[in-house]
Formats: structure tokens, C-alpha cells, sequence
């Protein structure tokens, strides 16, 4: 039977500091991860005994964990992984089982992406902290969701015009849906999953490196409900029976002050 291999200094070090990340308050996490590695890197330490002296790297982040604390973030984190979850089943299906009478299944992203915002903020700005100057990866992944937000937005208004409208409407009669079509039903469906998924990730390292990663969670959240409102609209009878000048008009007049809260929220979670 083949020996394993035994943990370095460096892949114990690394599993404990994510490990403590997850589980600690960010001081707490740093003063851990420094006193571990002064531990691992002790003159003579022997590799082989790591495990053995100082326990398996997840286990030894759990036995400093305050419990109370540590289930307060998860049950957060829960309720934000389900928001997620949400806008990308929307996204996917097009469609929800929940109706409530009176409301639009159209604002359930909405409201998804107000909760996500409200909650977020409130948790990171009371227990996340900055660590060092703004990561440029951070900047360079906002720019490529605000990117693909402004060009979704953009052609969602150009295939709402009247003009367009019309001619898409003589082209598809009769004949293969317009790529036009095509190219906004998948913008929609596999952008409003990949932001969910961005969002994930932006809310993972806010926890785990620094909290400034939250403007990804917020500006994807923000980007995913657009997208989400529009999906919503192009498969419902009610913004089908409006006038071809009032839908264009009708879908930006709500889709702009989303985008202007979302970005506050990101901009509020870099400061």
C-alpha cells in the first residue's frame, strides 16, 4: 500500500488560513494564521509529525471557532446563496412557481436584489475589514461585469425599438426565430447565471480576504435582477400588450434606477 504523502508547512498553512478565514472574525483569522505559522516554521520542525502535533488544518480552525458566531455568518451566507440560487433558476427557467395576487412575477428579482444589497452591506460593514490597497483583480472583474451589463442593456433597447421590433415581427413570420432573438435570450439566460455565479465567488473572498470583494457580490446581484426583469417581461402578456413606443419606454424607466442603486451599493462596499 502506498505511503501519503506528508503535509508541507506550506499546504497546512494555506488549508488553515482559508479554513480560519471562513470560521474567525477577520482580526481573530489574521492572529491565528500568524501564530500557526510561526508554529509550522519553528527551526526543526518536523513534517511529517504536523498532523499529528497540531491536528488536521480545518479541525484546528474549528476548535477556535466562537459557535455563535460562526452559525450568526452561515445562516447570512444561507440566505444569500439562496437569493443567488433564485436569480439563476429564474434566469435559466424563465419562469417561477411563486405568485403572489397583485405583483408581477417581474419583481421578484427586484426584490431579491434589495434584499441581497440591504443585508450584505449591513453584515460586511459591521464585521468585514479592508485589508491593504484595492485589489486590482477586484477592479479589472468589475469592469468586465459592468461591461457586460452596459452592452446587455444596450442591446435590450435597440431590440425594443419600435422600428426593430416591427421588422423582427415580419422576419419571424413563418420563418426560424431572428438571431437577434436568439442572441438577447441567451445574453439573458447564460449571463444572469454566470453573474449568480460571479456573485458567489465576490462573496466568498469578501469573507475569506477582504470585504471590498462584496462590490462584485453587489454589482453581479444588481446586473442578475436587470436581467432577470427584462426575462421576465419578454415572456409575460402584459408588456406584450403594451404599445411597441411604450415597451421600450416602460422597461427603462424601472431598469435605470435599478442600475443606480446597484451601483451605489457598490460603491458604498468599497469605501
Amino acid at each position: 500500500m502506498a505511503r501519503k504523502t506528508p503535509m508541507t508547512q506550506e499546504a497546512y498553512l494555506k488549508k488553515f488560513s482559508w479554513a480560519a478565514r471562513w470560521r474567525l472574525p477577520p482580526q481573530e483569522s489574521e492572529e491565528a494564521i500568524a501564530d500557526y505559522r510561526e508554529l509550522l516554521f519553528q527551526p526543526g520542525r518536523d513534517k511529517n509529525k504536523l498532523v499529528a502535533e497540531l491536528g488536521e488544518p480545518v479541525q484546528a480552525a474549528h476548535l477556535l471557532t466562537d459557535v455563535k458566531t460562526y452559525r450568526r455568518w452561515l445562516a447570512v451566507f444561507a440566505i444569500l446563496t439562496y437569493g443567488l440560487f433564485l436569480l439563476g433558476k429564474w434566469a435559466w427557467m424563465g419562469m417561477t412557481p411563486l405568485h403572489i395576487n397583485g405583483l408581477g412575477p417581474w419583481w421578484y428579482p427586484v426584490w431579491t436584489m434589495v434584499a441581497g444589497l440591504a443585508l450584505s452591506l449591513y453584515w460586511f460593514r459591521r464585521h468585514g475589514w479592508k485589508s491593504g490597497p484595492l485589489p486590482k483583480r477586484l477592479l479589472l472583474a468589475l469592469a468586465a461585469v459592468f461591461l457586460f451589463g452596459i452592452v446587455t442593456l444596450a442591446w435590450t433597447y435597440y431590440l425594443f425599438d419600435p422600428e426593430m421590433m416591427a421588422r423582427l415581427a415580419e422576419a419571424a413570420a413563418g420563418n426560424p426565430t431572428p438571431w437577434q432573438i436568439i442572441a438577447q435570450r441567451e445574453l439573458l439566460i447564460e449571463g444572469g447565471i454566470a453573474c449568480a455565479l460571479a456573485a458567489l465567488v465576490g462573496l466568498a473572498l469578501a469573507k475569506c480576504y477582504d470585504r471590498r470583494w462584496l462590490a462584485l457580490y453587489i454589482l453581479c446581484v444588481t446586473v442578475a435582477a436587470m436581467l432577470g426583469f427584462v426575462e421576465f417581461h419578454m415572456i409575460s402578456m402584459d408588456i406584450s400588450s403594451r404599445g411597441c413606443p411604450e415597451i421600450q419606454r416602460y422597461l427603462f424607466a424601472r431598469l435605470l434606477p435599478m442600475g443606480a442603486v446597484g451601483l451605489m451599493g457598490t460603491g458604498v462596499s468599497l469605501c
